[in-house]
């Protein structure tokens, strides 16, 4: 990464505020905004079925969010699975015109052999799997206006922030829902993964709801501190709730939330998204209010030293591995 400051720019001082635990849950949980309670029932029914290879079923099921708005999604299952299986909320990755028009599908394919696949792989592991089309993408894509790609998602994100909301309020409200379908068939314990953006919304998420777990994250450990005083790297638009800077708060501590439920922290040197400080930032925070609020570890990490943005086998069955031991 080229012309990169050695240190913060114009950062305002004293930011992010060195709070307590319980001030940066009351100020993030503020800022998102409600999202435990439904506003309208599920209303879950299945469209279609059909068999995979490694006797895994998918089904393609939909279930309400809001009043007027269903989500489209893929439930990925063992045959003969037990109904109290632990479930885990598979979120798509976020960039690129490749994942836009099939959102859940990306990650679908019957690919043993292919990290990117981990809806399919974690499926094929044992797990009850959930993986919606995020707003935005796949079937939830506007059929209408001048929005292409990443334009209906800005589009999408001003029209919330007009609100008073945000993508990440929204993203969060989803994954809520996505939880309580889970619950619905049956699961007991719950986890989430997700790469990329399916990273950031997985940590928040994990912050924000009580009942995920454990998170497996796939990279986009952003801190605004670095992104907008030093990198000037460019995220999705999940990482930008209106007010946090004012409110003191960052990323890494958010993420810190979730302990003691377990976070897993995929990550390669070379990904110029996110660099290391803002990786070692999340690394650091979480350690450190395990030890501040003396909880057990809850941070476990794979770090690959001559990898970008990119999953490898080894850190998705390390992933896996996590999931089974914290969900099981």
């Amino acid at each position: 990464m080229v012309n990169v400051p050695d240190k913060l720019i114009n950062c305002p001082a004293g930011y992010p505020a060195d709070l307590p635990v319980p001030e940066v849950r009351e100020r993030f949980e503020r800022l998102l905004g409600p999202v435990a309670e439904r506003s309208v029932p599920l209303n879950l029914r299945i469209e279609e079925e059909i068999e995979l290879p490694g006797n895994v079923m998918r089904q393609k099921v939909r279930y309400d969010v809001a009043e007027g708005e269903t989500v489209p999604a893929y439930h990925l299952f063992l045959k003969d699975l037990p109904a109290d299986t632990p479930g885990v909320l598979s979120i798509h990755g976020h960039g690129g015109e490749e994942i836009f028009p099939v959102g859940k599908d990306y990650h679908c394919h019957p690919d043993p052999d292919d990290p990117l696949q981990y809806s399919y792989r974690a499926a094929l592991a044992g797990f009850r799997v959930l993986a919606p089309d995020a707003l935005c993408f796949g079937e939830r894509r506007t059929p209408w206006g001048h929005a292409a790609f990443f334009f209906d998602e800005i589009n999408t994100h001003m029209e919330l922030t007009g609100r008073g909301q945000s993508l990440a309020w929204k993203a969060t409200w989803d994954n809520s829902r996505a939880i309580e379908v889970l619950e619905e068939l049956g699961c007991k314990s719950i986890g989430v993964i997700g790469w990329s953006g399916g990273s950031t919304q997985s940590y928040i998420l994990a912050a924000a709801n009580p009942k995920v777990t454990a998170a497996a994250c796939f990279f986009s450990f952003m801190t605004l501190r670095h992104q907008f005083y030093q990198y000037r790297v460019c995220h999705c638009l999940y990482h930008y709730i209106p007010g946090m800077v004012a409110a003191g708060i960052d990323w890494d501590q958010v993420a810190a939330l979730a302990a003691p439920r377990k976070l897993f922290l995929g990550w390669g040197a070379l990904d110029e998204g996110t660099p290391e400080p803002m990786y070692r930032a999340f690394v650091d925070a979480i350690e450190q209010c395990c030890r501040k609020e003396g909880l057990p570890q809850s941070v476990f990490v794979h770090e690959e030293p001559d990898r970008g943005h990119e999953i490898t086998d080894g850190m998705l069955l390390n992933a896996i591995d996590f999931l089974q031991g914290s969900l099981i």
